[in-house]
């Protein structure tokens, strides 16, 4: 089948991998695509044919470099412009005995719950409007990070520190929400070379930069001309970057304070329908030549990796993983993410339509059982896979774009 031979060349790119390594991640994938049911490693063995249970807890415990064949999936099938992303996801989970687990925050609950948390780095596609999963990891618990000496940021400084050279591949600029707006944070990533988008409060401490002629007394040069009244800020230290009926940005540097440095601020305000300021947001990059209207633009599109882990929770088993050990809980996070690539990939390669992750369940779940029934069938019984009429059985479900 087409699905087939595109999977094995799309892990066939994934690095320092066996051949039977490459076949089981291959058909992991394919399986994780396919199973209507929760995906579990009861669930993977009744529908794999290939691998028992055992096996595949076995195979799950060995790491892959999915990243890098996640970078090279991306650079093969994007559009070439694209900006990272980064979050961190709560993932339901009963019992005590599974590292990591605790109470996390929850954004569709709004408060915390107990259960795992993932922090998730993707690779958002300007053009094409869409988010790519890169790389996941299972975030520490409350007595590892004690242990170690290192806080929640921390550890979300580390997940991009240690994909740097994908990150750094594809995209300079990491977009994040105002949470990873903090010294640390933006300290780590602008020293691992990449720019940070973010947000900031509406109650932040900002200065305009001096830019008058120096006074010429003795001592040190001013460098401040007052505190950035974000309610009625003073446009004359603005310049207007994007205006239309809805939104106007207004650019400026500006120093924050609590950051330790000078940063791009995108002042954004909100037009109701008689054009006048209902709301504003402050959006910033630590890259002092990116274009305001830039900065807003990359923020909004981070969005789309909301999209991304809600197609993975709903299909692809993102939440269903009930193993207690981290090396395969990371396994069973990054090919339930992996696997709505591929289900992207399949659909620009193979349908001129939009994207929907449920008619690709629906496609490789007909797929499997077919190629299950026709396995079977007694022999010197011959059955054209090609037959159109097969093949229309590969569709069926599927709703029409």
């Amino acid at each position: 089948m087409q699905g087939q031979a595109l999977l094995a060349a799309i892990v066939a790119s994934a690095p320092d991998l066996t051949k039977c390594r490459r076949q089981f991640i291959s058909h992991m994938l394919m399986l994780f695509l396919s199973v209507r049911s929760r995906i579990n490693f009861l669930q993977l063995a009744r529908h794999s044919g290939q691998y028992c249970e055992h096996t595949i807890r076995l195979n799950f415990e060995r790491q892959a470099d999915l990243a890098t064949m996640n970078r090279r999936l991306i650079e093969q099938y994007g559009s070439g412009h694209y900006v990272l992303a980064l979050d961190a996801s709560w993932l339901p989970k009963s019992g005590k005995a599974t590292p990591g687990v605790g109470k996390y925050w929850s954004g569709s609950a709004q408060k915390s719950l107990w259960g795992l948390e993932a922090c998730l780095l993707s690779v958002v596609d300007v053009d094409k409007h869409t988010a790519w999963h890169l790389d996941a990891m299972q975030t520490p618990g409350p007595d590892e990070r004690e242990a170690k000496g290192i806080s929640l940021v921390d550890h979300y400084a580390q997940v991009v520190d240690w994909q740097v050279d994908n990150c750094l591949a594809l995209s300079g600029y990491l977009a994040a929400d105002a949470y990873f707006a903090k010294a640390g944070f933006v300290e780590r990533v602008c020293r691992s070379g990449l720019h940070l988008v973010s947000r900031l409060r509406k109650d932040a401490r900002l200065r305009y930069l001096h830019r008058g002629p120096r006074s010429g007394k003795p001592g040190r040069p001013r460098e401040f001309d007052g505190r950035v009244d974000l309610a009625n800020p003073d446009l004359d230290h603005f310049t207007v970057s994007h205006r239309d009926e809805q939104v106007v940005v207004y650019s400026a540097v500006v120093n924050c304070p609590f950051l330790r440095r000078n940063i791009r601020l995108a002042y954004t305000q909100y037009l109701d329908t008689e054009g006048r300021a209902k709301n504003y947001k402050l959006y910033f990059s630590t890259d002092l030549d990116l274009p305001a209207w830039v900065i807003a633009k990359y923020y909004c599109l981070r969005y789309q990796q909301e999209f991304l882990i809600r197609d993975a929770k709903g299909f692809t088993g993102l939440t269903d993983c009930q193993a207690r050990s981290i090396n395969k809980i990371d396994t069973h996070l990054n090919l339930a993410l992996s696997a709505v690539n591929v289900a992207k990939v399949e659909t620009l390669v193979s349908a001129d339509q939009p994207f929907s992750i449920e008619d690709a369940k629906v496609l490789h779940h007909n797929q499997l059982l077919l190629e299950r029934f026709i396995s079977i069938l007694p022999n010197g019984v011959e059955l054209d896979k090609n037959d159109p009429k097969v093949r229309e059985l590969y569709t069926f479900g599927c709703k029409a774009a």
